[in-house]
């Protein structure tokens, strides 16, 4: 609630500043909106710089751009350089689309149907995205719209399509931008080759930000910016400080952000076979893990012995179909012993019994006979469990979360009371928002910047009247999926709050 006053009170004074310099800008104290024809000369200048580009090659360059959002992939840079390619959004959106509503008919829940959707979802301040979050959401969306629409005004006067007017428009922060308006009889009457560039130069500046907005990532986490910031003083790490680094144990890595320290240390704890991720740790008790953090008057190390990252081995959760659960392993159960196949393990943490069940895994076939030693409530109880298999290899039923994980289900601080660095944020917001305008924009829906390119070359392959309906047939198939997606985004994000609540 504060920070949704706090949002709304630095509205009002934006608002009462625009009202003094031009109260025709105001549009009942909830809307700014407001062009000038003087700004144009700003563009011209920003044109007249960047001349000497070939308009051969600039042509080239924004059409590729323009189509790896919806119809090719778009790379993912993370902060530590790994690259991951996203597929074109349109796959995304029609598969999305007829998983869900495969998932729906099938009488699966709304937000299992949500999970399987193309991922849209709108952001709604308080609702969708934290309050917290819109001053950079608000920052991204200024750089990216600006650019966005200067590069649409660049590629207008390169082809001799004059630009009337230049403006800025924004409710409530959130639906914020700017536009460029080219003169209408003159776009009308331009080449084709000159309505495709000026169309895809829009999302062409927002594939190159968004790009950009990785690589500055990437620099930003070498020089210290990102990490994973503390809310409360724990691990000697005091508040307010940022964990950059970790070491020991076989392992010296960077941090990035809360999720990457809080799955780095899972791994030294022996957790990673859970988590996806296959590296393999020595720490043994009595080790030291060294965290390296950043304050602002610079960094110290503290040392941290190994055991206060490691978990109980208490079952949370396992699949029906894996051997724990078939032999008589229950949610709650702790587990003290395992032997069987050469194994012989006490087991005290979550990590020792993944190991245990790790070799077991490699030394056992389908058919063996182990036995688990459990606590359940107070009392030990010892089951003979027969192996199963599953995809070519022993399955015992544990999956993501089926034990506990540190600082989600134990440990001295948790993930909620752990932030990202403003740089990080900041950094986000641009990479969602760039990629979030390129996808929507290219998206062959009138009168988005692709619908209007697909009906620039529509009609003059098909005529104008085969093109209008051809346009017209394509934006009501893809508006209704992206409608679809989008209410069950909204749905999936107000389950969430629930079970949350609960």
């Amino acid at each position: 609630m504060e920070n949704a006053l706090v949002f709304l009170a630095s509205w009002v004074l934006l608002v009462g500043l625009v009202y003094l310099v031009d109260k025709r800008a105001v549009r009942y104290f909830v809307a700014i909106y407001w062009k000038s024809e003087r700004l144009v000369a700003y563009v011209a200048r920003f044109t007249e710089k960047l001349s000497f580009i070939p308009l051969r090659a600039y042509l080239a360059a924004v059409v590729v751009l323009f189509l790896m959002p919806v119809f090719l992939a778009m790379p993912l840079v993370r902060p530590d350089g790994q690259v991951q390619l996203l597929s074109g959004f349109l796959y995304m959106l029609v598969g999305g689309t007829l998983s869900a509503i495969k998932s729906l008919a099938g009488g699966r829940p709304v937000e299992e149907a949500a999970a399987h959707s193309a991922g849209v979802t709108p952001i709604v301040p308080g609702v969708t995205l934290p309050w917290d979050q819109l001053p950079y959401l608000a920052v991204a969306i200024v750089v990216s719209v600006v650019l966005h629409e200067l590069m649409h005004g660049y590629a207008a006067l390169r082809y001799g399509i004059p630009v009337k007017s230049v403006g800025v428009f924004s409710l409530l922060y959130v639906f914020s931008g700017a536009f460029v308006e080219p003169d209408e009889e003159s776009f009308k009457k331009a080449s084709t080759e000159a309505k495709v560039a000026v169309l895809a130069s829009g999302v062409a500046a927002n594939v190159v930000l968004a790009v950009a907005a990785m690589a500055l990532g990437i620099l930003g986490a070498w020089a210290g910016l990102q990490g994973a910031v503390f809310g409360v003083s724990a691990l000697g790490v005091n508040t307010g400080d940022r964990v950059l680094e970790i070491h020991g144990c076989g392992m010296s890595e960077r941090v990035y952000t809360p999720d990457d320290f809080l799955t780095k240390v899972n791994v030294l704890a022996g957790m990673g076979p859970l988590l996806g991720v296959n590296k393999t740790v020595s720490c043994r008790p009595g080790d030291k893990v060294t965290l390296v953090a950043g304050s602002w008057l610079g960094r110290y190390s503290v040392e941290v012995d190994y055991v206060n990252f490691t978990t109980p081995p208490r079952v949370n959760w396992l699949y029906v179909e894996g051997s724990l659960y078939k032999g008589g392993v229950r949610a709650g159960d702790v587990i003290k012993r395992v032997v069987g196949c050469g194994v012989e393990a006490e087991v005290n943490t979550s990590g020792q019994l993944i190991s245990a069940l790790q070799l077991m895994k490699q030394r056992c076939k389908p058919g063996d006979v182990i036995s688990v030693d459990v606590e359940r409530n107070g009392t030990l109880a010892t089951f003979n469990i027969t192996l199963v298999e599953k995809g070519g290899s022993i399955f015992f039923g544990l999956g993501p979360g089926s034990l506990p994980l540190w600082g989600y289900d134990e440990g001295p601080i948790r993930r909620s009371q752990l932030y990202n660095t403003d740089f990080a944020k900041l950094i986000f917001w641009m990479i969602v928002v760039n990629y979030g305008l390129a996808m929507l924009n290219a998206l062959p829906i009138y009168p988005l910047d692709g619908g209007q390119l697909l009906a620039a070359v529509a009609q003059r392959k098909l005529g104008e009247k085969n093109g209008k309906a051809l346009v017209t047939a394509v934006t009501w198939v893809l508006a209704a999926m992206l409608v679809f997606n989008a209410a069950l985004g909204v749905l999936g994000e107000q389950y969430k709050i629930l079970q949350s609540i609960k």
